[in-house]
């Protein structure tokens, strides 16, 4: 199930508001629906947005009972992404492939070894039952099963249709591709994660060096295996750009091994790039079309936190290569920025509705329009919007670009904004009856959108000015 990004805000807005206990309730109800086979929800968003909020409270979600679908994407995890735009790239995994994969496993004809594998491995868990030889056959049986599938696939095109009618896509049947590839690549992939810990923020010497061996057993599995070691660091360590760190130990060792391996080594920092730049030409698109003033602000937050990381490695590393090309990326960022922040000012300027005055000669034309009637979503969008102008010149300057031009935006924004309440501070006193009361109203939704602009006694004096304003006969 899709959304559209202003729904999914809003969802992501409802599940942030829910009590702890609530969340922790909700979250192990809405996973038991996923693995029953529920189709009625967005479940990897639900379940994304209250995992990411218990986090931040400081409360996990509850611990999960282990099951045949969970231990089998293990060892998978790190390449799995919340969301994909685009074509599909090499070691991300989309956690919307996962459900229909899973299905296929369990029920293609094909892979019915797998399907009685995973059976006994549920029915294990549920007995406290020895599980670890179940396990190994689950995976022997996926290998096997998925070699049929993907053989049978790629020999006859009608077959290779329905299945990505099946999985819902061309993605996701490169999705399943993939994981068979990294079938051969299990235990590798479990060394991995016992050598470095989820989300770890900085290695060690020792874990450099556990790291070169694990890369380079698996690289002489397989050149191709070795290179998706390194990738999945990128989805291991507390952040992807940390990995850069990687790269720069394994490229710079004398080892012989090493030198030879080369080629798979070059990849972790070509995807780490690839990443930057396309988060920058995705703000180019975006402030292309119609301003999603959320979005453009994660994405911009995203970005400079991505450029900022790989810059400090790169740095640090003298890599003035690297270097460069991050800065080339934050160019393009920055124009896009700059062109936001253009469209919030227009968005801004939507929720402060205009009339020419006409024979007044008591305010200046145009005047405020009170009647005008503003949709609820342009002032959501305009509340966006101003937060995003009242940041713009600290992204700005995160950006590594000269803060001048959104700085006078941000002026104009501020100005206008305070010129425009003191106008209809004016209304609001030479109006009687039901206009006043629709200038108050419309006084009362600019202030919640043009709050952040302004300082708190100016909000302030604005409110009292209105509330005399409106007892003025």
């Amino acid at each position: 199930m899709s959304l559209t990004p202003r729904k999914k805000e809003r969802l992501s807005a409802f599940l942030g508001e829910l009590p702890v206990a609530a969340a922790i309730k909700l979250f192990a109800a809405v996973e038991a629906d996923l693995k029953k086979g529920g189709k009625g929800l967005p479940h990897g968003v639900i379940l994304d947005d209250l995992r990411a909020g218990l986090k931040a409270r400081g409360a996990p979600p509850p611990p999960r009972p282990p099951d045949a679908r969970r231990t089998f994407f293990t060892p998978f995890e790190d390449f799995f992404v919340s969301t994909r735009k685009g074509a599909k790239r090499k070691a991300q995994i989309a956690r919307t492939s996962l459900a229909p994969i899973w299905r296929v496993m369990t029920t293609d004809p094909a892979m019915s070894e797998t399907a009685f594998a995973a059976a006994a491995l549920d029915e294990a868990y549920e007995s406290g039952a020895e599980s670890k030889p179940l396990v190994n056959a689950l995976y022997l049986a996926a290998e096997a099963g998925l070699a049929r599938l993907c053989g049978h696939a790629a020999s006859n095109p009608a077959q290779r249709e329905a299945l990505v009618s099946e999985l819902g896509g061309e993605a996701a049947l490169a999705d399943l591709e993939e994981i068979y590839q990294l079938l051969e690549g299990v235990e590798m992939l479990r060394a991995l994660r016992a050598v470095a810990p989820s989300h770890s923020p900085s290695l060690t010497e020792e874990q450099y060096y556990e790291l070169r061996q694990v890369f380079l057993s698996a690289y002489g599995q397989s050149p191709a295996l070795g290179g998706y070691m390194l990738l999945a660091l990128k989805g291991r360590l507390e952040a992807p750009w940390r990995a850069l760190g990687v790269y720069y130990h394994l490229a710079r060792s004398a080892d012989d091994k090493l030198l030879e391996a080369r080629e798979a080594v070059m990849a972790l920092p070509e995807s780490l790039f690839e990443d930057l730049e396309g988060i920058a030409r995705a703000l180019e698109r975006e402030c292309a079309a119609e301003l999603d003033a959320q979005s453009a602000l994660t994405r911009l937050s995203w970005f400079a936190d991505y450029a900022d990381g790989l810059s400090a490695q790169a740095a640090k590393a003298g890599d003035n290569v690297y270097v460069n090309r991050i800065e080339a990326c934050r160019d393009v960022a920055n124009e896009a920025h700059e062109r936001f922040a253009e469209q919030a000012l227009a968005a801004m300027r939507a929720v402060m509705p205009l009339r020419r005055a006409g024979g007044s000669t008591r305010l200046a034309p145009p005047r405020p329009d009170v009647s005008a009637a503003l949709a609820d979503e342009a002032v959501d969008e305009a509340q966006r919007a101003v937060l995003l102008i009242a940041a713009a010149p600290a992204n700005a300057r995160r950006l590594g670009a000269d803060p001048a031009p959104v700085e006078a935006l941000f002026a104009e924004a501020c100005s206008e904004a305070h010129g425009y309440a003191k106008d209809l501070v004016a209304e609001i006193r030479a109006a009687e009856g039901e206009e006043r009361a629709a200038a108050r109203r419309l006084l009362d939704r600019l202030l919640s959108v043009i709050s952040p602009l302004l300082k708190s006694d100016e909000i302030g004096l604005i409110r009292d000015r209105a509330a005399a304003a409106a007892v003025t006969v």
